[in-house]
């Protein structure tokens, strides 16, 4: 995954965790896309090497 993807995906998960729509109510899907989010960047990274 390229620095771009990487960056636009920050970008999403940030927009998701601040909007008030939410797929569930409370902090639940907020964590749930957080740790998708480092699990992919994470992922990716090691990857790359």
């Amino acid at each position: 995954m390229s620095g771009i993807m990487k960056g636009m995906l920050l970008i999403l998960m940030v927009l998701y965790i601040v909007s008030p729509i939410d797929a569930c109510p409370g902090p639940i899907d907020d964590i749930i896309v957080l740790l998708i989010g480092i699990a992919v960047t994470k992922g990716s990274a090691s990857g790359e090497e």
